[in-house]
């Protein structure tokens, strides 16, 4: 019995104790997990400057009027010209929400050029004359509007163009001063659309076409007067690639 009695109150200051040892121990220590960094998020916002270049087709319609010449002549050519351009462009655009608006301008060094077919007279004999267009240089002042999706910008544009050109009608068989030549800067007016994908921090890369209208050009020849002259009216086609380094970078987004 005595023994009894001793195990049973063994047990209960075991039970009492166990609390006691287990309020001992330290308290596992809470740790907060760390919060994630905000993903930046593109924006087309801000300058950009960048190189581009390509190629031009197009055509040059040239109309003889009135000056006294062989019977028959044929005056009046319509030819193809093309070529290659190079040059640079800067820019600012603002964006709201999806939406992208902006202005920019460029400037092109180009070799387009192009030669009618030769003139002939009634009775086809060939006299060597032919009349011959080439571009120089050209650039755009434009606004564009586009919907970025992402990192991928689609945008349409149009706005006023000017190039340098030089006309000339180089004759056949005629001494000088029977040809002309002229050298003029012409404005005119472009349209256009292309696409522009943000492939790193501030670079990204673009396609466009456009389409120039550069209006029309007279040229005098000797002796001068409005019933001795050739106009000319030139459009051309352009398909242009390039590159941008834009400066207002990605925003941060907001917690």
């Amino acid at each position: 019995m005595k023994r009894i009695f001793l195990g049973a109150v063994s047990l209960m200051v075991l039970g009492a104790l166990a609390p006691a040892n287990a309020a001992d121990l330290a308290a596992r220590p809470y740790t907060k997990a760390p919060m994630a960094a905000p993903a930046p998020i593109l924006t087309w916002t801000g300058f950009y400057l960048g190189v581009q270049g390509g190629g031009g087709w197009g055509r040059s319609d040239e109309t003889f009027f009135g000056g006294p010449n062989t019977a028959g002549f044929i005056g009046t050519q319509r030819y193809d010209f093309n070529g290659g351009f190079v040059g640079g462009v800067l820019g600012y655009n603002w964006q709201v929400d999806n939406v992208v608006f902006g202005i920019e301008g460029d400037y092109h060094w180009a070799d387009i050029n192009g030669r009618s077919a030769v003139i002939n007279n009634a009775l086809g004999l060939n006299f060597g004359d032919t009349y011959f267009t080439r571009l120089r240089g050209f650039g755009d002042i434009k606004g564009r509007l586009g919907w970025a999706a992402g990192p991928a910008l689609f945008f349409v544009s149009g706005g006023a163009s000017a190039g340098d050109f030089q006309h000339r009608y180089d004759p056949g068989l005629n001494p000088p001063p029977a040809g002309a030549a002229q050298n003029d800067w012409r404005w005119g007016w472009t349209v256009g659309a292309g696409a522009e994908y943000m492939f790193a921090a501030n670079w990204s890369a673009k396609v466009e076409y456009n389409y120039i209208d550069f209006g029309r050009s007279t040229i005098n020849y000797v002796p001068a007067g409005p019933n001795n002259r050739s106009e000319w009216t030139d459009t051309i086609h352009t398909v242009k690639a390039g590159i941008s380094y834009h400066f207002g970078g990605p925003a941060l987004s907001r917690y």
